[in-house]
């Protein structure tokens, strides 16, 4: 094994993990001027069909309310 692929190794993962404390440690403390858009992609990723839901929950609305109003129609 070389040794200088292992002296590589070693120097990522201590920046990955360096990396990774201080980004806990940013999030503790609240980041004051970190927006955050980066993190907004992500909770896209959870629910992909987010946008198409809420377009079919609307049409549903709208046919409801409609179908009210011809029924308040018929009645009167």
């Amino acid at each position: 094994m070389h040794p200088e692929k292992i002296w590589i190794v070693l120097i990522i993962l201590a920046a990955v993990l360096l990396g990774a404390n201080l980004l806990m440690i940013a999030a503790a403390r609240g980041m004051r001027g970190f927006k955050g858009d980066i993190f907004k992609n992500f909770g896209d990723a959870t629910n992909p069909w987010k946008k198409e839901d809420e377009g079919l929950r609307e049409l549903n609305q709208r046919v409801r309310d409609l179908q009210a109003k011809s029924t308040d129609k018929e009645d009167s």
